[in-house]
């Protein structure tokens, strides 16, 4: 066996072998092995398909399964997650004695402190490996299984698997483990051990944290404690080529970080050897010396008297017993000095993270309260989650972990003043955490000099939001500890819960009435508050409020008093102590439980649709392969739409209808329409101005097919009228429809208005999922930039070329509703405001619907109409926003020839984090533009509001005015040249320091897209869907392409091609035509 091997002849090797003859036949070192080995196969298992619907991705989609990035990411993430199970090792190892009270034993034995220390620490440190390497074997053995997908498979390679153990995990476990045993040995609890178990982990999520700036990623690298920052920094700019053959570099930053954390653990073991001695007290407890003893005379005993009092036991008594005990409780708990401990060390790291409120190309997000919630209270949700877990286990077995359970056992009061008391305790804990994140968010505010604290806000979310979340966590935890009867199971299983929720919907199992507390997934905004969420949340918590109910009234028929533990005699005492009030009680609990329950189905199954998770793969993969036949297949254009919005924000609907003008612009004869239309959107009208049949409704897919006759014939022209309603019923299992919101909406065109013909779009993407579907492994390619065909069509969409635009919009009395278009007439009509909008020239057919409540900036500039349609308390970079329309069109209009429209609008909307730009309109979310925090001071601070501004101003010329075809490179004619001209105008305006800034992260973002490439990088005439080329590649490439060959020159050739080609159509130009134009001045 393995420990017999171990040399007998000095005591530390003694103690060594002791410690893994115990440590190797411990269940629980079997169990945590078993468990890691069978996550790691269940996980390869669902990488390599084996499980239908179930899907984990792993860096790149299309990496190898077992590539050493994967494997390496996949070690180092389990080692993190292994960090609480290190802690019942080292810990268990340091505290052993004096949990059992066997210390005197050793201590008196002659054992030097050394060998002891070194003795058990290093096997606790080999049993931890060898738990770790569980995890390890699992997956070798599981890419070895015939029946996975093979091609996703790469060659075998056992130093893959030794190469990161040795350089992350092991070095993590001695880490991790010298400071836990220390810990454990030093204060002679187990308790520190987890809380610093807590705090790496806090360490981890705070250096995650700084990756978002470019400036501090090499800081992050450092603080990682488990270097898995300093890998993802060595392997950033890696090609997926590099990512499926090369093994993790040994970088310089990786160095570094293994240097410096491998010397704190040393630190670690060298302070734990220094403090630790064979003195019998515990640290902390003073001792008299003799000489200080304190002799007192005896004194005789006066006796006062005899007074005889019965003891009253009624609800006087039972409430004063409860108010006393709660007290107790509360203050063992809150004046432990670990709780002291534990929120200071939360606070410290929760101000360290204020870094991740927002960040953009390096410009902080202004701190308002909304975005510091959602940092702070994410930030936050991990560590009250492990926090709870220990907690509760701490609570529970207190008095036993003691010995003086048999005291309290044998207190004349009944067994609900304990245990409810010390359950009122266990959620009072985050509810006296959450008030000093409360204070932590407001001392950030106030230190980045914002002062609009919205306390209220703060109250809603952390007081009725969080706490109600954490308290039913609490109840849950209570539970376990109190039925299961044993600690460190009652802590396995409760994370075995926390992962069955992180992998189930892998499996399907993702309805949230069966996942504890879902249903909290609120979103606030500033403009639209929680308006949305508000009865969904209601319904949700009142359904696990009812079962949690239920679950204390479990706690009170299993707790525990007196000697007999096994669970069947508790159960025969659960049985005795069911009076008729508690039946009564958990008869009402479970009839409230289960009619919220059936409410809550009734909106998620009933009234809205519930698909698991795997549906909607399913849905493109079989919309592939049923309509794809229909690719190509001649379909008449729009050329003109007309139509009417009708908004509803308090109501959460719309009501619709419009007027598509319609012309076969092909050569052929047209006798069948392909219509595609929102699932979400059902017409209550369609008709043609011709005779039709419907022959084939597919109401899953969206998809109408009709037969006109007589044909269509070349040339001819006609019409089609629809009419429909979209709204939100009730709410569904997936979150709540925002299509229509109280304030601030904002509806896409192609939400309402059907379009024809087969769309591509919905086809699946990645190689692996789409051959899991019998598919082809990639999808079609788009035509090449020259293909005759493809140059008929526009990239914006197969069904219309450039159209006329019309239509009246009308809302809420309180809000403005805004269209592309100039206003033709405003009024007033039951209580409602009404909006006529006409676009002057044709226009693509995209468009949006927006209306809110607005403030307004305006000004008439040089014969143009500038608008900011704001939330009335954003006003903070409105000037940047006006001053960016200004410049843009200024420039611009110089670069590339007159701005087409006579005014310019940009319109706040909620949600999201992005821009869109149509002809005049540029619709804005409020969490970028509006809210970004730059520094007027300091002249390497990107004004991004400036650029996101010009960016989409860009856009008014590309492809506003010149559109590409529905070929390769066409996107770039969009995206890249818009980019190109915001680069242009940020050098221009804000000087060579923002210009090299900016630049530095457009590289970034670029060789990071390029990380995540699906197939292989193609150049610029080849580009499909290529986010990193179209925006990053192309602002880079074009601006040094400019330096190259002068900036008149090249400009000069962009104002050459947009004259040339604006407007045009079938055939649209491509990225040949404009390569063709660089080359004619080159």
């Amino acid at each position: 066996m393995v420990y017999q091997l171990v040399d007998l002849n000095s005591m530390w090797k003694y103690i060594l072998n002791f410690e893994l003859k115990l440590g190797f036949k411990k269940t629980s070192v079997l169990v945590y092995f078993v468990v890691f080995f069978g996550l790691a196969f269940l996980i390869v298992n669902i990488l390599g398909g084996a499980f239908t619907g179930a899907r984990i991705i792993v860096g790149n989609a299309n990496n190898n399964l077992n590539a050493p990035l994967v494997i390496a990411m996949l070690q180092n993430i389990f080692c993190i997650i292994g960090v609480l199970i290190f802690a019942a090792m080292f810990g268990n190892a340091g505290y052993r004695d004096f949990e059992f009270n066997t210390h005197p034993l050793f201590f008196t034995k002659p054992i030097k402190p050394f060998d002891y220390y070194i003795g058990r620490f290093t096997g606790a440190f080999v049993v931890s490996i060898f738990i770790q390497a569980g995890f390890s074997l699992g997956m070798l053995f599981g890419f070895l299984m015939p029946y996975l997908d093979q091609d996703a498979i790469g060659p075998f390679s056992l130093y893959a698997y030794l190469h990161p153990f040795m350089i992350l995990v092991i070095p993590n476990i001695f880490m991790v483990g010298a400071l836990l045993f220390m810990l454990a040995v030093l204060t002679r609890r187990m308790l520190p051990t987890y809380l610093a178990s807590v705090v790496l982990l806090f360490g981890y999520l705070t250096a995650g944290n700084l990756v978002s700036d470019i400036e501090t990623r090499w800081i992050a690298a450092l603080m990682d404690p488990f270097g898995g920052e300093a890998v993802s920094l060595a392997v950033r700019y890696w090609t997926p080529v590099e990512q499926n053959s090369n093994f993790i570099p040994v970088s310089k930053w990786l160095l570094f970080n293994r240097l410096i954390w491998l010397g704190a653990g040393g630190v670690f073991m060298g302070i734990g050897l220094w403090k630790f001695d064979f003195k019998h007290s515990e640290p902390g407890k003073s001792k008299r010396k003799k000489d200080e003893t304190i002799e007192t005379a005896d004194k005789p005993v006066i006796s006062s008297g005899f007074i005889h009092a019965l003891p009253v036991f009624n609800s006087a008594t039972l409430w004063l017993q409860f108010k006393t005990q709660i007290f107790i409780e509360m203050k063992r708990a809150y004046r432990d000095p670990y709780f002291i401990a534990i929120a200071g060390t939360a606070a410290g790291f929760l101000l360290m993270n204020q870094q991740a409120i927002g960040n953009m190309y390096g410009v902080d997000t202004l701190p308002i309260t909304h975005m510091v919630l959602q940092v702070l209270s994410g930030s936050f949700a991990l560590f009250m989650l492990i926090l709870i877990t220990f907690y509760a286990g701490q609570i529970v077995w207190r008095e036993r972990e003691l010995k003086a359970d048999q005291i309290m056992d044998s207190l004349p009061i009944p067994n609900w003043i304990p245990m409810v008391s010390k359950l009122i305790t266990l959620i009072l804990i985050p509810g006296i955490m959450l008030p000093v994140l409360m204070l932590i968010g407001i001392a950030v505010q106030t230190w980045r000099g914002f002062y609009d604290y919205e306390i209220h806000l703060y109250l809603k979310q952390l007081l009725l939001l969080d706490w109600s979340d954490y308290a039913l966590l609490c109840v849950l935890a209570f539970s376990i500890q109190t039925v299961v009867n044993h600690k460190y199971l009652g802590h396995f299983i409760l994370i075995l819960y926390f992962l069955f929720g992180m992998f189930s919907g892998q499996f399907g199992l993702d309805h949230t009435l069966y996942h504890f507390g879902s249903g909290s997934d609120a979103r606030y905004s500033d403009m639209n508050g929680f308006e949305p969420y508000v009865w969904r949340l209601i319904w949700y918590k009142l359904y696990w409020g009812s079962f949690a109910v239920l679950l204390a009234f479990a706690s009170n028929l299993f707790w525990n008093r007196g000697l007999t533990g096994d669970f069947k005699s508790r159960w025969e005492t659960a049985k005795y102590r069911l009076t008729t009030k508690m039946k009564n009680g958990i008869i009402i609990f479970g009839l409230f439980f289960i009619g919220l329950g059936s409410f809550i189905f009734y909106n998620t199954n009933i009234l809205n649709e519930y698909h698991r998770s795997n549906y909607w793969e399913k849905l493109s993969a079989d919309y592939e392969k049923t309509y794809k036949k229909f690719k190509g297949v001649p379909q008449p254009k729009i050329t003109g739409v007309s139509g009417e919005v009708h908004l509803f924000p308090k109501e959460a609907r719309v009501e619709f209808s419009g007027v598509y003008q319609m012309k076969n612009k092909t050569d052929s004869v047209i006798d069948t329409i392909h219509t595609n239309f929102n699932r979400q959107s059902p017409y209550s009208s369609f008709a043609w101005s011709r005779p039709t049949e419907t022959v084939f409704t597919d109401s899953s897919y969206g998809w109408d097919m009709f037969v006109f006759d007589p044909p269509i014939q070349p040339e001819d022209e006609f019409s089609l009228e629809f009419s429909g309603e979209r709204k939100r019923t009730g709410f569904s299992n997936g979150g709540v429809n925002r299509t229509v919101v109280e304030n601030g909406t904002m509806i896409w065109s192609g939400d309402l208005f059907p379009d024809f013909g087969y769309n591509p779009g919905r086809e699946l993407s990645s190689k692996r999922t789409r051959k899991k579907h019998d598919l082809s492994e990639t999808q079609d390619p788009m035509p090449k930039y020259d293909d005759v065909e493809g140059n008929k069509h526009g990239i914006l969409g197969d069904d219309a070329d450039w159209v006329d635009f019309e239509v009246i919009m009308s809302t809420d009395m309180d809000q403005i509703a805004m269209a592309p278009g100039y206003i033709q007439k405003e009024w007033e009509e039951n209580g409602r405001r009404f909006f006529h909008y006409k676009m002057d020239q044709k226009i693509h057919n995209l468009f949006a619907f927006v209306s809110a409540r607005y403030e307004v900036i305006q000004e008439e500039w040089n014969g143009i109409n500038l608008e900011v349609y704001h939330h009335s308390t954003h006003t903070y970079n409105v000037d940047k926003l006006m001053e960016g329309m200004k410049k843009s069109i200024e420039y611009y209009n110089e670069l590339y020839g007159p701005y087409p429209y006579r005014q310019c609008r940009i319109l706040e909307f909620p949600y999201g984090s992005y821009a869109a730009s149509f002809p005049n309109t540029i619709p804005y979310s409020e969490n970028i533009g509006f809210v970004l925090d730059v520094d007027p001071d300091d002249p390497e601070d990107l004004d991004m509001p400036f650029w996101i501004t010009a960016h989409e101003m860009g856009h008014q010329w590309w492809p506003h005015q010149v559109s590409g075809g529905n070929v390769q490179g066409s996107g770039f004619l969009s995206e890249g040249l818009a980019e190109y001209s915001a680069v242009s105008l940020l050098a221009k305006e804000k000087g060579e320091k923002q210009l090299r800034k900016f630049l530095k992260y457009e590289l970034d973002k670029y060789l990071i897209g390029r990380y995540s490439e699906q197939k292989f990088e193609p150049t610029i005439v080849q580009t499909e869907g290529h986010p990193y080329i179209h925006y990053n590649k192309a602002g880079l490439m074009m601006y040094t392409l400019s330096d190259f060959i002068g900036k008149d020159v090249f400009n000069s050739a962009l104002g050459r091609f947009i004259d040339k080609f604006r407007y045009q159509s079938n055939p649209y130009t491509n990225i040949g035509e404009f390569v063709k134009t660089i080359r004619e001045d080159t």
